[in-house]
């Protein structure tokens, strides 16, 4: 077992300065309250933004009309131009007015494709596609499906009693004949 070793002494012996004394705490400033905003709701509601607008909607725009419509003009009954809204509640699923189904390729056929292609277009207000792309191919077929969308013709979709221009989903499914 090893013996500690002894602690020396220190040649020199400070003296430590006074401890200094402890501020008395300085008082809290008053606080400011946000200013009233005209119109407001005391105490604020769930989901609602610091300049929002009562009966605004959740995510709403700031500044914007109530009752107005993203990308309108103020004043305006025209639907806003160039706008194209994801498909959703409140609108019509479009029917198919004419046009054809896809086309079975050669190549599809040799192979025996089968199955479900997914193909994203915008519906225009004329019920016609454009901006279609494949979501989900199948082998040797998505340029016979691309072909026979854009040659077809829908109901417009419409929204709040107005035809609107939509993002739309197609699920096509292919069986062999």
């Amino acid at each position: 077992i090893e013996q500690p070793k002894p602690v020396k002494t220190p040649d020199t012996i400070y003296d430590m300065p006074e401890k200094p004394k402890a501020k008395a705490p300085e008082p809290e400033p008053p606080k400011q309250e946000a200013p009233e905003q005209p119109g407001g709701v005391e105490g604020g509601v769930e989901g609602g933004v610091q300049g929002g607008t009562v009966g605004g909607q959740v995510g709403g725009q700031i500044g914007g009309q109530l009752g107005g419509q993203l990308g309108g003009q103020l004043g305006s009954t025209a639907p806003p131009q160039n706008v194209v809204l994801p498909f959703g509640a409140g609108m019509n699923r479009p029917t198919m007015i004419s046009g054809r189904d896809p086309q079975y390729t050669r190549e599809a056929l040799a192979a025996r494709v089968e199955g479900l292609a997914i193909v994203k277009c915008v519906i225009k207000t004329d019920g016609t596609l454009t901006n279609c792309r494949m979501v989900k191919s199948l082998p040797h077929m998505d340029r016979a499906i691309l072909d026979a969308l854009s040659g077809r013709r829908y109901s417009p979709v419409m929204y709040q009693g107005r035809p609107v221009s939509v993002d739309y989903v197609f699920n096509i499914r292919l069986k062999l004949p």
